[in-house]
Formats: C-alpha cells, structure tokens, sequence
C-alpha cells in the first residue's frame, strides 16, 4: 500500500465526482480489503486531520474545496483582522472568526461570499491543522504578580506570564516567550519567557528577534558544514572532461557592489550573419551539492537565500556560495551554460544547454557597465577590452525588452527605497535604489536563458518545476476596476484577459503623474509567482514557459533544474527517475513557495524595521508625501523617500469620513477632499518601533492650529 499514491487518486477522484463519499466508497475506490477496517479507518482519519480531505456531519468525505472550505496560512494583521493565504489568493477573516487561529498557523477554513462592495471574500477558521511556531517575540508588561508579554508582530493575542516564568526580565523588555498554553474562548495563550533579547527600540536587536521569531537560522548544522568543508577546492583534470571550454572567450559576471555570491556570468557577441550569440553560464552548484546529502537537505529546508538589510542568510555555506561555486575573476569555475543565438527581431533561432568550464575576464558591478554606457573616460579606459561587447549587450538587451514589450510583459518599475548603513549598522540614509541600463542588461538575458529552459524541457516532456504566474481571476479584477475608475481606466473582462491591457494601463499612468498609484493597484490585483510542476505559464511576463535556472547558489528551484536539465543532456533519464520526480516535485514546489513567501516578508520586515529607527529622531520634521491608500480611520502617505507613513484621523481636530463608492476621504467640517495620488506636505508626529509605524499629520497652517489647541 502506498498511502501518499493513495491519497492523490482518492484526490482526484473526489475532484472529477464533486460528490461526498462514504468510508465504504472510499475503501472500493482505492482497492483496500474490508479485513482491515481499523487500519483504513485510521488513515482516512490522519488524512482528515491534516486537512487533505474533510468529513461532514453525516460521516461523508470530500476535498475540502469541493465544500466551500481552504487550506492556508493563517496571516494577522495589525491584531485586528487576518487573511488565510492559499497559494492562489488570500481571504478575508473577521477578528470574530479567528476561532483560537493565531499568526502562522496551517488552518481550514469556510469561505463565504463578503457583503464588501469590492468583490472580496471572506470565512471563518473552522480548523488548525498545524501551528506554525511555539515561540513569540514580544515586548514585556510586568506586573506585581504576572505580566502580558504583547508581541512586536501580528500574532493574534497578548500572552499571559505568571511571576515565576517572568526569568528576571524588567518592564519594557524585548523577550522570547514558548508557549505553554494556545488559548481558548475563555483564556489568552500562556507562556514563560526563556530569553531576554534587549531593548526594542535598538534595530539590531528587533533583527535579532525577527530571526528568531521567523525560524531563520544564521548558522549551519555541523554536519553540513563539515560536507562543505571537504569539497576539493580545486578542479580535478576527471572534472574538465565531457564539458565545453570557454575559458578563451572573456565572459564576466555583472552583480552589485556588494555581491559576493557570484551566480552567473554573461557573454556577447555579433555572429557574421548579424545575429547575436549570448551565453548565460551559471554556476554548476548541482555538481558539488548531490542529492539526499545533509547540504542538499538542508539547501531544501532553507529553500532560498534570504537578504535581510543588514546581513544576509544563505541557502548554502559561504564555502560553497561565497567560494567553490562563486564566479570570481580569473578561476576556472564549473558552468551550467545556456547558448542562444539570437535575431535583429529578438527570435532565438537556436538554444543549446551543456556543461561548461569558464574563467570570467572581469568581475563587473552595475555601476561600472553604467558608466561605460554614459561614456565615463576613465572607467570605460580601464575596461577597453570588452567595451565593444558591453555595447553589444546593450544592443541585445533593448531588442530583447522590445519583443517582450510588444507580446504584452509587463514592466514593473515602482521605486524601491535603500537603506544604505554604516559601519554600526546604523542608517546613513535613504535612497530610491537605481535600475540602470546594466541592471536590465542583466534581467533581460536571465529571462532569456530561464525561457529557454523551460520550454527544452517542457517539449522533452519530463517532469520539472515551472515558476508560473496565473492570470488575475474576475474577482480580482472586479476589486482593480472599483480604483482604477477613479483614474479613467477599466479592464472591461477578466475572461480572455492578456497582460497587454494591464501594460498600456502602467504606460499612461507613466505621462499622467500616477504611475505609483497604479502600479501598486495592479500588483494588488495579480496573483503572486509561485513554483509548480505543471506549466501554466507566467501572465505577468507573458511567456509561455517560464522556470528559475540562473540562480543555484540562492534557489533551491534553480539547483533542481539544473539536476533535472543534467539528467537529460545524454538522452532520456530511466523510468525510475522520472517516477521519483513524478512523486516528489509537487512537495518541493509547495515548500520552496512558502520558504520564497516567508523571506519575502522578513526581508521587508527588516528594512522597515531600520527605516522606523531612522525615522524616530524625524518627529517634528516636515516631508513631501504622496497619498497611496485609505482605510476607515487611516490614511495611507508614501514619502518622497518612500518611507511608508500612515495619518490616523482620529487624532485630528477635524471629522473624517471615508467615502468607499469614490475613494475618498473627505473633510466633513471644511469639505476637503482627499484622494489617491495627491501631493501633501505632512509632519512626522510618531514612528513606534513596536507597531514598525510611522504616523505622519498634514502640515497646514490651519491643521497644526488645531493641534495645537
């Protein structure tokens, strides 16, 4: 009996009837003898309480989609509101409706149609199939004979601390708290604190605390580092057989400053018949990270890379990162290359992927090959050797952008803020992060290779990982036309519905002074990338095929490919392989999915969490800000050092009421009307490390008279 085998088709069995099954039916249905009725009772029931299926009252089973209900992650929001995320969308849920759930948890829940005039859905957790962590980070109210420790991030409630679990921490501590104790109706979650972290308006110790509280772990198990420790160093002369040489051509890699990761390394050059040939060689990570061993593990544990603003945390030891597999200048390195020759229209007329060995000519940083593109004397003299093909890149790169431009990918250019530290760590300041020409030199031909793969491998017809993007669905549509009416713009049917549409939308926006507020609205509105097994394509590029190659050392879905790719490059792999993918790819997908999710959020977590440090000596201090939203008491600012702000009305002199049917907030004593997009000067009143919240207040005349008062 195989149970995994066996729930996948009772799955899809469930999924073609749409109809509930009893336990008899099931039993038929999967071949099980009647003479084992306790067994197949018991593993019916474990696949209940891990929410694969779900039983009704009646004692019948089915998908738990098929009765209107989900299985997610639990997302709370301020405390006050939460979203159960799937891998599709996110749903809505009520404080009312939290049912015991807290930030975090795997639950089941029933989805009901909302009453929000916005399309949006809502539910109500029916289940906790999984908690997601026993310890909270918080910060300590002590009392004479207990104390409340209130978590620093969205968590659901405060925790409960009788005195003899208080572990000498004082009044205002930032603390680590395992839970003893989950809550009820009638009680708060209880605990003891087993760590005291240090004071919560030091941003390094708010770090600290957010790896902590997420699971991040800067460190490596001993038994992984001592696999990467043993790794040769050097390349053996049986390494540099069976792969091609390009150690002649000078191939450089193009990173950041600040890279010490080095992944990929690019070539150009103008063939006789005008085409263009580019190389993307990428490290050959999956030659010295074999699968089932402790580095492959815990590569898959880790899932990803994850760059916090102040350090970063990889995927793998910085032996292997940092040393064997990074591309540094003048090193034969082993490559994973990708060979395309390419037209003056942008056709790849031919992609051939094989083994390499390569030794990069230059270790590039954006800010050089930019200046080389602006035609800085000095740097491009010091780098006379490959200016022709920098040119040439550049050339390639804007016919590459063309194509797709014309066949509808979207072009995401929102700002995005730097923060640039010092030497303590502490912020020097704030910066909108530049996209030059070379960083989408970069982005084109990485696009290029990964296209490539994918469709290789989608037309050999084995299993792999795709990274798909799925068109926005009606709702979502529904919801983005409520907004982007207020601008002029309507997408007029989610059926049918092509990323050309959404693109013509961002470009006007670009000449009529909104493209930040559209921007936001849209990426709203579409789903977000994930990785899956089948191809569904990617709308938000508008590609047909679509995978992660060119990133090993941080992906864990690039170093998968890679093992997939190499599996075929000598013909087709045994049956026995393609099996094992078979069963195993759509677990990896779901884990490297959430491990990309949750980076994502300690990522942007960590630089808030420097910005509102730096913001805390700002109170008082008047800026430009843009207006990017609105709720029922707030009004959302972004500054013109993007620096999210929020402006709580209820701390004004005057009355607010929020008009959802225009989007509008509107002044009910003077009868000023604010809307999304406009500009306004506003004076900084608060910035609160606990809630990572700057609160800003227009900065009129008449407005801080009433303050003031």
């Amino acid at each position: 009996m195989n149970i995994e085998k066996d729930l996948q088709k009772l799955k899809k069995n469930l999924n073609e009837r749409k109809k509930s099954l009893t336990l008899d039916e099931i039993y038929s249905i999967l071949g099980w003898s009647p003479k084992f009725k306790k067994e197949n009772r018991e593993i019916v029931n474990s696949w209940v309480e891990a929410g694969e299926i779900v039983k009704n009252n009646k004692g019948r089973y089915n998908v738990p989609e098929n009765v209107g209900i989900v299985k997610g992650t639990f997302s709370v929001v301020k405390n006050k509101f939460a979203f159960v995320d799937t891998e599709e969308e996110g749903f809505f849920i009520p404080r009312r409706d939290f049912n015991g759930a807290l930030n975090g948890d795997t639950v089941l829940a029933r989805i009901r149609e909302s009453s929000f005039k916005d399309g949006k859905r809502e539910g109500e957790v029916v289940k906790i199939i999984k908690r997601e962590n026993d310890t909270v980070v918080g910060i300590l109210s002590k009392r004479k004979d207990f104390g409340f420790v209130v978590p620093t991030h969205s968590f659901g409630q405060d925790i409960y601390i009788p005195k003899k679990y208080l572990k000498m921490a004082e009044d205002g501590d930032l603390v680590l708290v395992k839970i003893d104790f989950w809550g009820d109706k009638d009680r708060k979650p209880e605990g003891k604190i087993v760590e005291k972290l240090g004071n919560p308006l030091d941003s390094d110790v708010m770090i600290e605390a957010l790896i902590k509280r997420t699971g991040l772990n800067p460190k490596f198990p001993d038994e992984v580092l001592s696999e990467a420790r043993n790794i040769k160093t050097e390349i053996s002369k049986e390494e540099y057989e069976g792969r091609k040489d390009l150690r002649n051509l000078p191939i450089i890699t193009i990173d950041g400053a600040d890279a010490k990761d080095l992944d990929d390394a690019v070539y150009v050059e103008k063939l006789e018949n005008g085409n263009y040939r580019l190389i993307v060689s990428i490290a050959d990570v999956s030659h010295y990270v074999k699968e089932g061993t402790a580095l492959d593990k815990e590569a898959l544990k880790r899932g990803n890379s994850v760059y916090l603003v102040d350090r970063v945390l990889p995927m793998l030891p910085k032996e292997i990162s940092n040393g064997i597999c990074s591309l540094n200048p003048n090193e034969d390195k082993l490559t994973f290359t990708c060979d395309m020759e390419i037209d003056t229209d942008g056709k790849v007329v031919s992609a051939d992927t094989y083994k390499s060995v390569i030794k990069t000519a230059f270790r590039m940083t954006y800010d050089n090959v930019n200046k080389i593109f602006d035609g800085d004397e000095e740097i491009t003299k010091q780098y006379e050797s490959i200016k022709e093909m920098c040119f040439n890149m550049l050339e390639l790169s804007k016919i590459i952008r063309e194509i797709k431009h014309k066949r509808g990918s979207i072009d995401f250019e929102l700002p995005e803020i730097q923060v640039v530290l010092d030497e303590d760590k502490k912020v020097k300041y704030l910066r909108r992060r530049d996209r030059g020409e070379a960083e989408k030199v970069i982005e084109d031909f990485m696009i290029e290779a990964n296209e490539a793969v994918a469709e290789k491998l989608f037309w050999l017809e084995i299993p792999s990982i795709y990274r798909t993007h799925e068109k926005p669905d009606s709702e979502r549509i529904e919801a983005l036309n409520d907004v982007l009416g207020k601008f002029g713009y309507r997408i007029h049917s989610a059926e049918g519905i092509h990323p050309k549409k959404f693109q013509t939308i961002i470009e006007d926006s670009k000449d009529k002074g909104l493209s930040l507020i559209v921007h936001k609205m849209v990426l709203m509105a579409l789903k977000q990338a994930r990785y899956t097994p089948e191809n569904v394509g990617h709308f938000g590029l508008a590609s047909s095929y679509y995978t992660h190659f060119t990133s090993p050392i941080r992906r864990y879905s690039d170093l998968m490919i890679h093992r997939i790719l190499g599996s075929v490059l000598h013909g087709y792999p045994k049956e026995k392989y393609i099996k094992k993918l078979e069963e195993t790819l759509g677990g990896i997908c779901l884990a490297i999915s959430k491990t990309e999710r949750d980076a994502m959020k300690a990522e942007e977590e960590s630089v808030k969490i420097k910005v509102v440090e730096y913001m805390l000596d700002k109170v008082g201090e008047v800026f430009k800000g843009t207006i990017t939203g609105f709720a029922n008491r707030k009004v959302f600012i972004e500054t013109d050092e993007l620096v999210e702000c929020m402006w709580d009305i209820t701390n004004s002199p005057h009355y607010y009421e929020f008009d959802e049917i225009n989007y509008t907030m509107v002044d009910k004593d003077s009868g000023e009307i604010y809307n999304l997009g406009d500009k306004l000067d506003v004076i900084v009143v608060r910035a609160d490390m606990s809630e990572l919240e700057v609160e800003v207040a227009p900065y009129t005349e008449e407005f801080m008279t009433g303050l003031r008062k």
